[in-house]
């Protein structure tokens, strides 16, 4: 079968090299040239804390030079869905999926204004990843399953092609598994990113040193209690007792990083706030749910991202 990665950052390019690992011909899609070339030139290294894998698959930076796939796993920022999806027409035939793997809130909207609803999966990533130069990446996987994948349809054809994506990525070599009600593995992957993504970009902290800090600690329960309301209202079912253990478990696995977005905002890059804290805020104004901590973790990522060039 084949992919198109749209999106090559550091998850982009883990993903494509477990498919391409797992047999399946994989294009890097992604405007990062000098890592394109690279791999182009020497492969794809993905370093795991147990081994190192080499996978050679094809790279492009425009995306009408890969020709249609059965299926585009969109990995880009969520506030570049629209523009990536609808500025590589040329990968799309009659018949092709879009997966989302992207963090945060809102993506499977965005693309349900692009198409059909049984030509869209989603998923979630239970991984860490950096991009440590062209061609070479850290990765990691959190917990016993990294991927869960689904559809939106939830039923027929889509929910086929998900079992065999999942099939592609355990072939690959990291546990991949089919869910039936992934909008809740979504919601769950939103609360850890909510309560430290955001947060640990203002405060300047590890995850660890933030989450084991008694007030981090309680900033993060709010968050959570915040998200399971929000979502109850939304027809999603929240545990909040697993869901923290869930958060403690695996800071105690691996707190001694800066997540995504406070690297980020350390580079003075556009952040992803819209679709986590924002979208939980967002979505409680709408349902009339109050979400103090999640407001306020986005007026305060949204006055540093206006403010970057007066950052001391």
């Amino acid at each position: 079968m084949k992919y198109a990665i749209l999106g090559a950052g550091a998850m982009g390019s883990i993903i494509g090299a477990i498919l391409a690992k797992g047999g399946q011909e994989v294009v890097l899609v992604d405007p990062y040239k000098e890592h394109l070339d690279k791999v182009a030139r020497d492969g794809l290294q993905v370093k795991w804390p147990d081994r190192t894998d080499t996978v050679y698959p094809a790279t492009c930076v425009n995306p009408a030079e890969a020709g249609p796939v059965d299926v585009v796993v969109l990995l880009v920022k969520g506030f570049h869905s629209a523009a990536a999806v609808q500025g590589a027409p040329g990968l799309f035939g009659e018949h092709t999926y879009i997966c989302s793997l992207q963090n945060g809130l809102g993506n499977d909207e965005i693309l349900a204004g692009l198409f059909s609803t049984d030509r869209i999966l989603q998923g979630v990533l239970r991984m860490t990843g950096s991009l440590t130069g062209p061609g070479q990446v850290l990765a990691n996987t959190l917990g016993s399953t990294a991927v869960y994948l689904g559809s939106l349809a939830r039923q027929g054809a889509a929910d086929a092609m998900a079992r065999t994506i999942v099939e592609h990525l355990n072939a690959g070599g990291v546990p991949a598994e089919f869910s039936a009600h992934v909008a809740e593995h979504v919601w769950a992957k939103a609360v850890s990113n909510a309560c430290v993504n955001g947060t640990c970009g203002i405060v300047r902290l590890r995850v660890g040193e933030f989450f084991n800090h008694p007030t981090g600690f309680q900033t993060v329960q709010d968050i959570t209690r915040e998200v399971v309301a929000v979502a109850a209202a939304k027809g999603v079912k929240l545990d909040y007792d697993a869901l923290i253990a869930d958060m403690i478990a695996s800071v105690q696995r691996g707190g001694g990083h800066y997540p995504s977005m406070a690297q980020d905002m350390r580079a003075h890059r556009p952040t992803e706030i819209d679709s986590l804290n924002g979208a939980i805020a967002r979505y409680g104004r709408e349902l009339g749910i109050p979400t103090p901590a999640n407001d306020y973790i986005a007026r305060f990522v949204k006055i540093i991202e206006d403010h970057y060039s007066e950052q001391y």
